[in-house]
């Protein structure tokens, strides 16, 4: 992403990211006062990169406002300030309601998929480059195999989770 993303900004210098100290070209603020999100797939992000989630706001995070990931079977207490990198366009994500009284709202950080293909696609869309460059759309979609493995490659297995684990000790 910072790779595709720097040939963009060198293309288009007037552009700028949102925070000098972060990779992510998009940002959602959820201002509350009660951010809910049921289960859902962000489906427009890119689905070879995290999206950065923060939860902020005033609540228990006992009796509420934890993170559920659907597709993981699993409920993560998340309290205020904080932070997860989660494949938002793959995974199934949401977070459990807190209590009238409390406030919860969220920041989250993020890249559009269509936004890296435009820069893969030589600064056009899949279907530009198609009528365009049909050598270069062909390659293109020839090459959608071996990213796709890329992209898998960069996930954990439980295996290598132990492996890392040993590392540390």
């Amino acid at each position: 992403m910072k790779a595709k993303l720097g040939e963009l900004f060198r293309r288009h210098p007037s552009l700028q990211l949102n925070f000098s100290n972060s990779v992510y070209p998009a940002t959602s603020f959820n201002f509350g006062p009660s951010t809910v999100c049921f289960a859902h797939t962000d489906a427009a992000n890119d689905a070879c990169n995290c999206c950065h989630i923060t939860a902020l706001g005033d609540y228990d995070p006992n009796l509420g406002g934890h993170l559920v990931l659907y597709d993981l079977k699993l409920i993560v207490r998340f309290p205020p300030g904080s932070s997860v990198l989660i494949p938002s366009a793959i995974m199934r994500h949401g977070n459990i309601p807190i209590r009238t009284h409390e406030t919860r709202m969220s920041l989250t950080q993020y890249c559009a998929g269509g936004l890296l293909r435009w820069v893969e696609c030589g600064f056009r869309t899949v279907s530009g480059l198609a009528a365009e460059d049909p050598q270069g759309s062909a390659a293109f979609r020839a090459a959608l195999t071996k990213r796709v493995q890329k992209c898998i490659q960069r996930f954990s297995t439980v295996q290598s989770l132990l492996h890392d684990l040993a590392e540390v000790a």
